[in-house]
């Protein structure tokens, strides 16, 4: 079994019934799991962050309103439009995946 720095033996096969259905795309950073409304304003807030944002110009450049903006960041569905949030997303250069858990 081949040694990985102080680590010890690492295994040479994965054990999948151990798995999360999610750790096929959990694994990989550009996969934001946001299963609720929290959820999605923290990655929102997240990718807002790495893409070097404020609030006021990412809502500027989305045409949507800060408040709008600060309302999703913080979890909140008062107000919450599917085309408000898909033109954020473009806007982030981020995209919506939905996924079938029922064959999971």
């Amino acid at each position: 079994m081949p040694v990985y720095g102080d680590i010890g033996p690492m295994s040479p096969y994965v054990d999948t019934g151990l798995m999360s259905p999610y750790d096929d795309i959990m694994s990989d950073p550009t996969y934001l799991n946001a299963r609720s409304v929290t959820r999605l304003g923290t990655a929102v807030t997240g990718l807002r962050k790495r893409r070097g944002y404020t609030q006021a110009e990412l809502a500027r450049r989305a045409d949507v309103s800060r408040q709008w903006l600060v309302a999703l960041e913080n979890g909140r569905t008062e107000g919450l439009e599917v085309g408000r949030l898909m033109r954020l997303l473009e806007t982030l250069d981020a995209s919506l995946v939905i996924r079938d858990e029922g064959t999971l």
